[in-house]
């Protein structure tokens, strides 16, 4: 993959890796197209879960929640394994029944998942809120993640095709709907957050798990945000994989969880330049995005 750097005229730095006109994450595994090869053609078995999300959407409260479901236990889970940034083989060697994440489009997932084998859950968030997670997740970084600048620059940048995670949130969410298919459930984090028991009952009939409803409520209590950031904290032991990130050596992944955060970072006219091209982005791409972004 080649690996694209500049500077653009508010002197923020950009980084990206790309591969076929595609926008990857500067971690992204590998140097071609040879890992992506590898994902499409991944054998899935019949009980694999994909958790499948655009970045700081609510991966790791989606995921841990899956995980309660799937393993009946109220143990905090940490982070999943995901396809595109760590070993081939990791998922590989998991025991069954095998849940893991990733932040890629739908076109690069495993082709017996687009073919209807396993589960993938999704879940989308107001893309001006990840904005405002995103930034501050990166600024805690010790090292460079592709991009770093003022919080004006990543506004601008996120509503380009070459945004640094994994590109465009639009073409991303374009993607994902596009799909449409029966074994994909696709959630909404404002939803998730203000009705979070309804929501743990939808993913735990779609995962076709067997809970009374005794259980389901222990699990809305425990993936409460600040329920998940203090066993973060308590349970993930420090790691040299994570040191270069961060001073701890945990993931910096918690901050608030908040819908609306939004409001106290956009500028008025931050807010109506990205109202602008949100609107025309999803009429262009026909999205029907049906979350209630406050």
């Amino acid at each position: 993959m080649e690996v694209i750097t500049f500077y653009d005229e508010e002197n923020n730095k950009h980084a990206y890796k790309k591969y076929k006109g595609y926008t990857f994450s500067i971690d992204f595994l590998g140097n071609d197209g040879e890992l992506l090869e590898k994902i499409a053609q991944r054998t899935i078995k019949d009980d694999d879960v994909l958790v499948n999300v655009y970045p700081k959407s609510g991966t790791h409260w989606l995921y841990n929640t899956v995980m309660m479901l799937r393993s009946g236990t109220l143990d905090y889970h940490g982070t999943p394994t995901m396809m595109e940034l760590q070993d081939f083989n990791l998922i590989e060697e998991m025991p069954s029944p095998r849940t893991f994440g990733s932040h890629l489009r739908c076109r690069f997932l495993p082709e017996q998942m687009k073919n209807g084998k396993g589960k993938v859950i999704t879940i989308t968030r107001n893309p001006k809120d990840i904005v405002v997670s995103l930034y501050h997740m990166i600024r805690q970084f010790k090292r460079f993640v592709g991009y770093e600048g003022t919080f004006d620059g990543i506004v601008k940048y996120f509503l380009t095709e070459q945004f640094f995670t994994f590109g465009s949130w639009f073409s991303w969410t374009k993607d994902m709907e596009e799909w449409n298919s029966p074994n994909c459930l696709t959630l909404c984090f404002e939803d998730f957050k203000k009705n979070t028991f309804s929501n743990v009952v939808k993913l735990a009939k779609f995962l076709e798990v067997d809970h009374d409803e005794k259980f389901l409520q222990l699990v809305t209590e425990n993936i409460r945000f600040e329920k998940l950031k203090e066993n973060h904290i308590i349970t993930v032991p420090s790691s040299e994989k994570w040191k270069e990130f961060s001073e701890d050596g945990r993931l910096p992944i918690y901050r608030k969880g908040q819908i609306g955060e939004w409001k106290h970072m956009f500028t008025v006219s931050q807010n109506e330049m990205f109202d602008k091209v949100f609107k025309e982005k999803v009429a262009e791409l026909g999205l029907k995005t049906e979350c209630c972004f406050e």
